[in-house]
């Protein structure tokens, strides 16, 4: 956020809402990451991103291999970059974008896109870091008793705020979300929200509490198998024109509905 913004939310704590760091809080993204995208959960290895062309290993668990890929860092922009090529001469391009609110526990959240199906993109994020050499245990296994819809209730992320994300609908047609920041201990109602089946996108508007500012969150949802419900993305803020920050969401029991 801006420095006046920021001045603002400091002078009214009790009504802080989330926002954009005045600088960043993460020393380096290297280390590991659980992952999905699409509903493909795996695992991410980032290192050497110092020099901007970071060593990328991406591992999906159905598929049980290590994958090498190439990519790009950029600090300025907050932005991890990744090239998966793919048989019969396809690829996919990952554009993850940080959220980095808790010092050194970097998250990501954003999309990817594939060659052979133009216009379209899938929802993606990484979260639970590691440091580089620090063993991961946890098993990614599926709970196929999990609903297979967009309504639920889902932990969420946004540049990493956690808290959580309920998806109800009015008469099963238009998406009603209802959004809470840990932090801030309020359920904030969303007014403003779009849902295209087309594209599988949910956007939504939230507006923040001090001088008419605005966070719109763009996030694409996945439900390939009826276990892996999740949006990766990110949010803009309308004081901190051009920039993106990470934003996803995972289901967790408890879901509502019609």
């Amino acid at each position: 956020m801006s420095l006046k913004s920021w001045a603002v939310a400091a002078a009214t704590v009790a009504l802080l809402a989330v926002g954009a760091p005045a600088s960043a809080a993460t020393s380096t993204i290297d280390g590991s990451y659980a992952f999905n995208g699409n509903g493909w959960a795996g695992t991410l290895l980032v290192s050497g991103s110092a020099s901007g062309a970071p060593a990328i290993t991406m591992h999906y668990t159905e598929l049980g291999r290590d994958e090498r890929l190439t990519g790009s860092w950029s600090a300025a922009s907050r932005t991890l970059t990744i090239n998966r090529p793919l048989q019969w001469n396809n690829s996919q391009t990952y554009t993850l974008y940080l959220g980095d609110h808790k010092p050194n526990q970097p998250v990501f959240g954003g999309y990817f896109t594939q060659s052979d199906v133009p216009g379209q993109r899938y929802g993606v994020y990484a979260k639970d870091y590691l440091p580089l050499g620090t063993p991961r245990t946890k098993l990614f296994k599926a709970n196929d008793s999990l609903p297979d819809d967009l309504v639920g209730f889902y932990g969420f992320n946004g540049n990493g705020w956690t808290g959580t994300m309920s998806v109800q609908f009015t008469q099963c047609r238009v998406p009603e979300i209802n959004l809470r920041y840990d932090e801030l201990g309020r359920t904030e109602p969303i007014a403003q929200r779009t849902w295209d089946p087309a594209t599988h996108t949910l956007t939504f508007v939230r507006p923040l509490s001090f001088g008419g500012v605005t966070q719109t969150y763009t996030l694409y949802f996945a439900n390939r198998l009826q276990s892996t419900q999740m949006f990766g993305g990110y949010f803009t803020q309308s004081d901190v024109p051009g920039q993106r920050y990470a934003a996803f969401a995972f289901l967790q029991p408890g879901g509502v509905g019609c």
